[in-house]
């Protein structure tokens, strides 16, 4: 059964029951990340939303594109979307962090 970290109204994010990767699933797209890839996602969604959310007149305008894990492929999302994606890989990453705190791993 996998242990479900977070979820909003844009999907969720889960772990396997391995805890060998984490299970994301936002609007139509279902991705699978190794723990370590939780950190780059997280870097990459908040620099996403500083660089847009000054400048987009429209926030419902799907117009914010995000690389694919294959060459020609794409994510598009609207502000909104990006915020809500941001949102479940950062509580998901600060409940794992927490988890390694109280199991009484280091944190970087």
């Amino acid at each position: 059964m996998r242990q479900y970290l977070h979820h909003n109204d844009f999907g969720c994010i889960s772990r396997c029951p391995s805890g060998c990767c984490l299970h994301l699933y936002f609007g139509n797209v279902a991705l699978c990340l190794k723990t370590d890839e939780l950190t780059e996602w997280r870097h990459v969604t908040a620099r996403l939303y500083q660089q847009h959310a000054p400048l987009l007149p429209d926030t419902t305008s799907r117009c914010i594109t995000l690389p694919g894990p294959v060459e020609y492929q794409a994510f598009v999302f609207t502000l909104e979307e990006v915020f809500l994606l941001h949102d479940l890989l950062m509580s998901a990453g600060l409940l794992l962090e927490a988890e390694l705190i109280l199991a009484g791993g280091l944190v970087e």
